[in-house]
């Protein structure tokens, strides 16, 4: 497998019930949390950042292996206090939770965000923006892992190519299809911690992006022709 490029991050969210006054990750100590299914990406990232905090998962009161729909279920009966939950920000299942306005989301501190990215350098930084959520007065800092397009490392590059230059030619309709395709930009989707792809597919985003700040022009008008073409490009 071979990471084509980011698409967008999947944050972090914490959310409490607020009558479990939950105000930081340390108050999660003695509460009833859901980390995610088991072998889960949510999961590792819950624990990763429960240990960021000094937080071991048997400082907890509970814990419950289930999926979100299910964790959303039993925090809205009060049986959790707590979820963790990775997901693209804007996510449809947290805003309609966040809309009896019983739940907060907790941050995971700017502190310990450094700690992560030192500890798992796939890790980023991220702001969860007021009012991202009913109810949400306020910026929330969380952790963040890049969604990956990836392919089979046998994948053409041509079809890579293809695939890539039809995103990024038509990027506006692409960011406009899903709150989280926002954060889709020639930066963010070189940011790639982990996924090493081939020279020739680097070389696609390299030129698209060299031509785009260079000429200023249409991104449409800056591809070359042929992905050979592309590779001849300088890399940064």
């Amino acid at each position: 497998m071979a990471g084509v490029f980011s698409v967008y991050p999947e944050i972090v969210h914490v959310i409490a019930r607020r009558s479990a006054d939950v105000r930081s990750i340390r108050d999660l100590k003695g509460k009833r949390v859901v980390l995610g299914a088991p072998g889960s990406g949510a999961e590792q990232n819950a624990l990763q950042v429960l240990k960021a905090h000094g937080i071991r998962e048997t400082d907890l009161r509970t814990t419950q292996p289930i999926g979100r729909t299910a964790a959303f279920d039993q925090l809205k009966a009060g049986t959790v206090d707590a979820v963790f939950v990775s997901t693209a920000l804007g996510s449809p299942l947290i805003a309609d939770a966040m809309t009896s306005g019983k739940l907060t989301l907790v941050g995971i501190g700017d502190s310990a965000g450094d700690a992560l990215r030192r500890s798992y350098p796939f890790y980023t930084v991220e702001k969860i923006p007021a009012n991202s959520y009913p109810g949400l007065e306020h910026d929330v800092t969380s952790a963040g892992v890049m969604a990956i397009l990836v392919a089979r490392s046998s994948v053409a590059d041509e079809l890579v190519y293809s695939l890539t230059k039809a995103v990024f030619d038509n990027l506006p309709q692409f960011q406009s299809s899903h709150p989280a395709a926002r954060h889709l930009t020639l930066h963010t989707a070189l940011q790639r911690d982990g996924a090493a792809a081939p020279p020739g597919r680097r070389a696609i985003l390299s030129a698209k992006r060299h031509r785009a700040i260079g000429a200023r022009r249409r991104l449409a008008h800056s591809w070359p022709s042929r992905p050979e073409i592309a590779d001849q490009e300088e890399l940064s």
